[in-house]
């Protein structure tokens, strides 16, 4: 496991409102995939937060009398949908896809640790692997979400094959979809990262 350190600024420096998670450091995770268009191996990668991590809160609590209803009153909407954003800190470690911004250090830092891995204009923005060869994007649906899937190792000997650099610097991102340690088929790529999962937990 490789370790950088950027020696970047205190990390509130580099959160602005529009991200929904941040940690005091994180993980760039690297491995291979077959390319769907032309079929040759290239270099994938993606970003994960060790426990501990800090996320804003999304979900609204609702008592017992209000669960039934259709959905907030007027004047609670306009207060939930205008509150502070509060941010929970979180035990478990987090994998993220579906990434829509990341601070510019965290940009800079990815210039160098995954060139492949960047911006994609034809998904709004939203940071996308290229293959090497023939630089096609490659789909998150083919890394991420099933067993055997390279960001989803089904066991210690696969998830070996994932190069893990830990960044200590700060990190800020806007994502869509997090995995977190609730995903039992994680289990394998987060103690890959140091982090034992268990029912426990």
């Amino acid at each position: 496991m490789n370790t950088q350190d950027t020696g970047a600024n205190e990390l509130d420096a580099v959160s602005p409102l529009d991200m929904n998670i941040r940690a005091p450091s994180y993980f760039v995770l690297q491995t291979g995939h077959h390319c769907a268009a032309c079929k040759q191996s290239t270099p994938v990668f993606a970003l994960a937060v060790p426990p501990g991590h800090e996320s804003t809160e999304a979900d609204i609590e609702l008592d017992e009398d209000s669960a039934n209803t259709m959905g907030l009153d007027p004047d609670a909407f306009h207060d939930w949908l205008f509150s502070p954003v509060q941010w929970l800190k979180v035990s478990g470690p987090a994998l993220i896809s579906q990434t829509g911004l990341l601070s510019e250090s965290v940009a800079q830092t990815l210039q160098g640790l995954a060139p492949a891995f960047r911006p994609d204009p034809a998904s709004h923005g939203q940071w996308t692997n290229f293959c090497e060869h023939c630089g096609k994007a490659v789909w998150e649906g083919l890394l991420y979400p099933t067993v055997g899937q390279p960001f989803c190792p089904k066991d210690d000997i696969a998830a070996a094959r994932i190069n893990v650099h830990t960044v200590n610097a700060p990190f800020a991102a806007f994502y869509g979809m997090c995995w977190s340690d609730s995903y039992r088929n994680k289990w394998p790529l987060f103690k890959r990262l140091g982090v034992e999962c268990s029912e426990a937990d």
